[in-house]
């Protein structure tokens, strides 16, 4: 077969040779399914369970990785953080609010908070766990997805080096869906999906016209694999497999006189004027596309541009440690693997040493008549043993028992030995564990603590940046939809609800907080946002309250009210201070909120302005029209904006005045 490059609508070719590719990485999935039968409890093999009936041991249980991997479990749940919006650009603050309010209830709502830990407990298992960011397909329920995928769904380009996989060529997902459901999925495909359950059986597939089912046919029987791959019968389900795939153009890219570098569009006249007056710089580019077909087997289903609004996979890969050479993902418990096999290996031999019993015989000890040597090496490891002596035996001490108890003390050493080594190839301190600690004082054992944290903290880095990008693909849709359509949002400033408009038409024609033009980013918080931190800072908060001379606890109580977990607690803080004097709702402060909120919307439109004159030059100028006669127009509006900042600004400078008098 010829090689066939990835380009834009698949062919089969070029996906034979990723399912080819696919084959050919490294086994590394049997291993990372180990580990987390390790966990599970499912850590001894078929020749270990004879060795223990052998020795009539009963099973064991000696799971210690387990309790360790939920300790480090446990530190993601106490640490987790919020996402935060930011913009590059102070006049985009108030969008920046509003997104910040809407990506918090995406991540509510869509059950981020869920996935991400599941994705944590499978990249610290397994060494890889996988979120999926989309669109929910059922109308009735939140308009996100986010959920975990099992890692064994998901293949992707090894050759990729990025954590991101922003330099990977394919990612392919496989998922066992019901066959009536994906003919309902894709009804105009429904024809082949029936004919290749049926192994076209009773279908004359060169009858009539080109009806496509001649060509499915033949590819399929061409296929070099067997229908089990993607068909099972016995369940009636069938085998779908999502292909993500990135393929290159050439294309051209303007670069603009700031720096700015946009791809050049033929249908917009604006870069073509542009192009025409010389305006811009025009180069020769190859820029990287996204695509998704779904097959089943050798039967592309569908193959359309990507609908998602960026251009990455949606799936995001939460990495915990990968090899150096292979590249291949692993976990914590691929270290703890060996001592955890020494500490059953070692259990066996603590009962077998307890259980020995060496017997020292003369040949004419034993009562023969009465019990065989055989008989006596069975029962005398029994607590009710009996052996019948011979009276008329030589020697009176020729029957010995003895017991080697003296080994059980060092093989009990050795088995601690191990339990602690597979706490400290895991990077987890006991005292983490809750377990008792030679260190004394609180400091000590914080510090202890905190060691733990600084051996994890790649493990930790790298599922930051991946509930980075998770939130950077939640905004991304949340963005899509609210361009170009006028919405509102409450967020709260302080005590009190303000409102966020997003996409408002003025009266003069511009568009306040318009989401298309918005330069934001997602960032994570950094204080955690749990109630075991919550609780940290009331403690805290309570010792500073004690120390705090009296006039000031007034003002801090209800700050530490607020830290608690009491039921309607931001309503009793507020009437803490109205009881204290200080109600945040006074005139003074509430005049200076409106004030300061009424320089920010002045800031806001005189960006907006500028940045709509920037459009103007540049159209103008394409079009050879007086930059002069058309700037006019705006003049107005900018002197009156610059003219209400100042009046602003003397406003708040008397405010200033009559707090400091």
């Amino acid at each position: 077969m010829t090689e066939a490059g990835v380009t834009a609508d698949i062919s089969i070719e070029a996906y034979d040779k990723i399912c080819r590719d696919i084959r050919d990485q490294p086994k590394w999935r049997s291993d990372s399914d180990t580990d987390c039968d390790y966990y599970d409890g499912a850590q001894t093999s078929s020749e270990v369970i004879g060795r223990l009936k052998m020795a009539g041991i009963p099973p064991q249980d000696s799971n210690l990785i387990k309790p360790t991997i939920n300790a480090v479990l446990g530190l993601e749940a106490r640490s987790r953080t919020d996402y935060r919006v930011t913009a590059d650009d102070e006049s985009q603050v108030e969008i920046a609010e509003g997104l910040s309010a809407k990506i918090k209830e995406a991540e509510t709502e869509s059950r981020a908070d869920r996935a991400m830990s599941d994705a944590y407990s499978s990249m610290i298992r397994a060494g890889i766990g996988w979120v999926e960011i989309s669109r929910e397909f059922d109308a009735l329920k939140y308009p996100y997805r986010v959920r975990e995928v099992h890692r064994n769904e998901i293949y992707w380009d090894w050759s990729s080096r990025e954590p991101d996989l922003s330099d990977a060529r394919y990612l392919r997902r496989d998922k066992w869906i019901d066959r009536l459901q994906a003919a309902l999925m894709f009804p105009d495909r429904a024809e082949i999906i029936a004919n290749s359950w049926k192994g076209w059986n009773g279908t004359d597939v060169y009858e009539g016209y080109d009806n496509g089912l001649a060509r499915a046919y033949e590819i399929e029987q061409a296929w070099n694999r067997t229908q089990e791959d993607y068909l099972n019968r016995n369940s009636g389900m069938v085998r779908l497999s999502e292909l993500w795939y990135r393929h290159f153009e050439d294309a051209y890219v303007l670069v603009l006189t700031d720096g700015k570098i946009i791809e050049y569009r033929e249908d917009n006249p604006y870069h073509q004027a542009a192009v025409a007056q010389g305006l811009v710089q025009v180069q020769k580019s190859v820029l990287t596309r996204m695509r998704v077909s779904i097959w089943l087997g050798p039967h592309k289903l569908m193959d359309v541009p990507s609908p998602l609004p960026h251009s990455d996979f949606p799936y995001v890969p939460f990495w915990c440690f990968r090899k150096d050479r292979s590249r291949a993902p692993y976990g914590l418990i691929r270290d703890m693997r060996g001592p955890q096999d020494q500490i059953i290996d070692l259990d066996i031999l603590l009962y077998e040493v307890l259980n020995s019993v060496k017997v020292e015989v003369d040949n004419d000890a034993l009562d023969l008549s009465q019990n065989s040597y055989q008989e006596v090496a069975n029962n005398i490891s029994s607590l009710r043993s009996m052996t019948i002596l011979n009276s008329q035996r030589r020697n009176t001490s020729g029957f010995r028992v003895i017991r080697e108890h003296q080994l059980a003390a060092q093989v009990f050493q050795l088995v601690q030995e191990r339990k602690r080594r597979i706490e400290e190839v895991g990077g987890i301190y006991r005292t983490m564990l809750g377990a008792h600690t030679s260190a004394s004082s609180g400091v000590a054992i914080n510090s202890l603590v905190e060691q733990g944290s600084t051996v994890l903290a790649e493990p930790n880095d790298n599922f930051r940046h991946a509930r980075r990008l998770v939130g950077q693909q939640l905004l991304a849709l949340i963005k899509e939809d609210l361009i170009g359509r006028p919405a509102q949002i409450t967020v709260q400033q302080g005590n009190k609800p303000k409102v966020v408009y997003f996409n408002r038409q003025l009266d003069d024609g511009l568009v306040h907080n318009d989401i298309a033009s918005a330069m934001v980013k997602v960032v994570l918080e950094d204080i955690p946002a749990t109630p075991t931190f919550r609780a940290q800072q009331l403690q805290a908060m309570s010792q500073i309250v004690q120390a705090a001379p009296p006039r000031f606890q007034a003002v801090l109580y209800p700050v530490m009210l607020e830290l608690s977990n009491v039921p309607n607690r931001h309503e009793l803080a507020h009437q803490l201070r109205q009881v204290a004097g200080i109600d945040d709702n006074s005139p003074f402060q509430a005049l200076q909120q409106q004030v300061q909120q009424m320089i920010q919307e002045a800031q806001g439109r005189i960006g907006e302005l500028q940045q709509r004159l920037g459009e103007a030059e540049l159209q103008l100028k394409a079009c050879g029209l007086d930059l002069k006669a058309r700037a006019q127009a705006h003049k107005e509006d900018m002197d009156d904006a610059k003219f209400r900042l100042e009046a602003e600004k003397i406003a708040d400078c008397q405010i200033g005045n009559a707090l400091s008098a």
